[in-house]
């Protein structure tokens, strides 16, 4: 059934041609329209380009393989991330036991560094917060003072000055023997995405991009499963109760 692409009105009269193409106007709106097919790739096979995606593949691969441009390909990836891909939500006095680490990455090049701080909740296993910048307090300090709703029993992490400056010491406890699973979560961000290989030929071109990957990864590839994807409607949210 034919409808209005403005307002969705199924009430449509036919109002001349236009290059040997027949017119339609809306009744209700008003609207003159030619096209009463829809414009772009389905929905489907722009989720099917995030799933290729979270497999390891490039956009520049995956732009070949659809015969689109690559700026294309990223748009539909980082639309999808910003609307289904938020960053979990842990209801405020929640307890968990934190491991923290930092992980290096860059922009560009590799002298313009930058770090990603990563926490990982212990008792589920899940990637509930991250934060970019550089290896230092004030980005320590961003990630902290969003923790601070939480009931956190124990940190852990790695024996990087920095941490000593904002974690209780109380609550502080500085040991690689404890950071294992987040360390094993680092690896299999650099195994599935080929931006955050050491050796690759994949550059990171801007934060939000790296930010987006990094909540892709967080919400598909470790707090649920990855095919997911297929099966998000608009209205679904990554909450983690």
């Amino acid at each position: 059934m034919k409808h209005c692409p403005r307002c969705q009105w199924t009430s449509i009269v036919k109002n001349g041609f236009v290059g040997e193409k027949q017119r339609y106007k809306c009744k209700r709106c008003k609207y003159q329209f030619t096209r009463t097919t829809p414009r772009g790739y389905p929905p489907a096979h722009k989720k099917l380009t995030v799933l290729l995606y979270c497999h390891g593949m490039s956009m520049n691969a995956i732009s070949k393989l659809f015969q689109v441009s690559t700026t294309a390909v990223l748009k539909w990836i980082r639309n999808f991330a910003k609307k289904q891909a938020p960053k979990p939500v842990l209801a405020p006095g929640t307890p968990v036991v934190l491991e923290l680490d930092e992980m290096w990455h860059y922009i560009k090049n590799k002298k313009n560094k930058l770090w990603i701080w990563k926490v990982l909740d212990r008792n589920t296993g899940h990637l509930i917060d991250w934060e970019c910048g550089g290896r230092n307090k004030e980005t320590l300090e961003k990630l902290t003072t969003r923790l601070a709703v939480l009931d956190v029993q124990v940190f852990y992490t790695d024996k990087w000055h920095v941490y000593e400056t904002l974690l209780p010491t109380t609550k502080h406890v500085q040991t690689k023997a404890e950071t294992h699973r987040i360390e094993r979560n680092n690896c299999l961000m650099r195994h599935w995405f080929g931006r955050f290989k050491r050796k690759s030929i994949i550059v990171s071109k801007s934060v939000e991009m790296v930010d987006l990957t990094i909540a892709l990864f967080a919400r598909f590839r470790v707090n649920a499963d990855m095919f997911d994807i297929l099966n998000l409607s608009e209205g679904q949210q990554n909450i983690i109760s």
